[in-house]
């Protein structure tokens, strides 16, 4: 007899119908905590290919060769100086229609792109990373005709790194310089392998990093936000963008996930196949105490605590720098002008929200 079957019959009666109410309980959960808020769509939902037949060109919309764009080799040990990318990408020797301008665009000069992207990557003390990454994305952001521009938005100073009050800063000081419709929030780490993986923007918040290697190129848990996310300008305005309240590493994609489920968006993310990234190999941080003490509480502080919080005081702009790879906004964050008020933690959510959050 099977071993499973032989180990069941050694349960006393009493404890067989234990772990039978146990299956139906976990069955009822799962049946009525079922969402399917989640969405895996191909680019071409919002990219089109190029046409056969050429008339269609008079539109002067860009379209993509899917031939072109491909899954590339990524050599995750050998990052190019800085001076070397600048000559490769930048330089007087490259093609006018492919050179950079100062500050980290390009534009495709011979269509009109569908959307005008801004690229931010909260940044403080990773060169290595981000030379992997600059290198990396301008060949495929080139290859994907779409109109760009990098922000790298710096932290200085001695207080814990705030990667979600960064973005926030980063978006309103980049609204000075340009209109944009669409924000793609980039760890500094995580390098893209598909050129098909289309950095723009759809109705929904669109999860880019659908497959990261260290997490065997699966998504970690269902409502999973974190490492590449794509929200359009009106999208991001509208849920208050991130909380500026997790000094330290974590819980703030946790935190603009229930944002977009709070204000009703879908989540869509491309194809395994397509959403796949290599992390930056590092010491991995120690994890915010009281992450998911300041996470429970987001619902009461959700209104107040996020875009529209950032004052005068709240940060100083330390510089600005058109580079030629990238828009540098070196920026000083006030510790304690953004911290968990006590009247946030006292209206914290249930535990069932929080299991339905993580296990749906």
């Amino acid at each position: 007899q099977p071993l499973m079957y032989r180990l069941y019959r050694q349960v006393p009666v009493a404890g067989r119908y234990l772990l039978l109410c146990l299956y139906l309980c976990l069955w009822v959960f799962a049946l009525f905590n079922y969402s399917s808020r989640c969405r895996y769509s191909q680019p071409d939902v919002f990219i089109e290919d190029w046409p056969a037949d050429d008339s269609r060109l008079k539109s002067g919309r860009c379209y993509l060769r899917r031939d072109s764009l491909q899954l590339q080799p990524i050599d995750m040990q050998n990052a190019p100086e800085l001076h070397h990318l600048e000559t490769a990408l930048a330089g007087p020797e490259v093609p006018a229609q492919m050179r950079l301008r100062p500050g980290g665009s390009w534009a495709p000069s011979n269509c009109t792109p569908l959307q005008h992207v801004a690229v931010m990557v909260a940044f403080r003390n990773r060169d290595f990373h981000l030379r992997l990454l600059l290198n990396r994305l301008h060949r495929m952001l080139r290859r994907q005709l779409i109109k760009y521009t990098v922000f790298v938005v710096e932290q200085t100073g001695p207080e814990p790194f705030n990667r979600g009050m960064l973005m926030n800063v980063g978006v309103v000081e980049a609204l000075k310089l340009a209109s944009f419709d669409c924000f793609i929030f980039h760890d500094v780490d995580m390098i893209p392998e598909h050129d098909r993986n289309v950095y723009l923007c759809d109705e929904n918040a669109r999860h880019l990093a659908s497959a990261i290697d260290e997490m065997r190129y699966h998504v970690m848990f269902y409502n999973y936000l974190g490492a590449v996310l794509a929200m359009s300008s009106k999208n991001f305005f509208r849920i208050n963008g991130f909380s500026n309240v997790y000094w330290g590493w974590g819980n703030e994609d946790d935190d603009i996930s229930a944002r977009t489920m709070e204000a009703g968006m879908l989540v869509s993310r491309p194809p395994l196949t397509l959403g796949r990234y290599k992390m930056v190999r590092h010491p991995k941080a120690v994890r915010i105490e009281g992450g998911y003490t300041h996470f429970m509480a987001w619902r009461a502080r959700h209104y107040e605590d996020g875009l529209n919080a950032l004052r005068k005081n709240s940060y100083t702009i330390v510089s600005r720098q058109a580079m030629p790879l990238y828009t540098n906004i070196s920026v000083r964050l006030s510790l304690s002008r953004h911290q968990m008020k006590q009247e946030w933690l006292s209206k914290t959510d249930s535990v069932w929200w929080f299991l339905r959050f993580y296990y749906p």
